[in-house]
């Protein structure tokens, strides 16, 4: 989805505004894919889905469609993060006989937990910092490139698991 995405951007077939909208897709997606994951309690995934998606969906409404929100893509973040901790929880809670290790799921959440947190440390002070600290801002920039990249990789180690 998300190089769906990328290419349709660069080739100007997507217009900004669904680029920039890209988390009220990706909630929805990601509640999908840990509510089929997680054998406990459903419901608090996806009632979190759409906590999540209404708050982005409002955050889009006040700032304009026509750029990136910030706080969507914040608010995006924190699903992921609250998402991947319920998948570790349910299988602390419900372990079963194969290793987290061989698991799609284990690496999938591995990626996106440390891509959120790394996106909201980034994120968050962009603003103060291009004003106040540009060079600081510049090497974020760098690496929370190199983490997306890592994130990427993770996500790919994922797609060669069975289980």
């Amino acid at each position: 989805m998300v190089l769906i995405l990328e290419l349709g951007f660069i080739s100007k077939l997507i217009p900004n505004a669904v680029y920039h909208s890209s988390p009220l897709f990706y909630i929805p997606f990601f509640s999908y894919f840990f509510q089929s994951q997680i054998s406990m309690n459903k419901k608090l995934v996806a009632n979190f889905g759409i906590i999540f998606l209404i708050s982005s969906f409002v955050f889009f409404s006040l700032e304009g469609f026509d750029k990136y929100s910030v706080l969507a893509g914040t608010s995006m973040s924190i699903a992921y993060i609250v998402y991947c901790l319920l998948w570790f929880l349910s299988q602390v809670i419900n372990p079963d006989q194969y290793s987290l290790l061989k698991k799609q799921t284990f690496w999938i959440s591995c990626s996106l937990i440390i891509w959120s947190v790394f996106f909201i440390f980034r994120s968050i002070p962009m603003y103060w910092l291009n004003i106040h600290d540009y060079a600081f801002l510049i090497q974020i920039n760098i690496g929370f490139q190199i983490i997306t990249i890592f994130s990427y990789l993770l996500f790919l180690k994922g797609l060669f698991c069975k289980i």
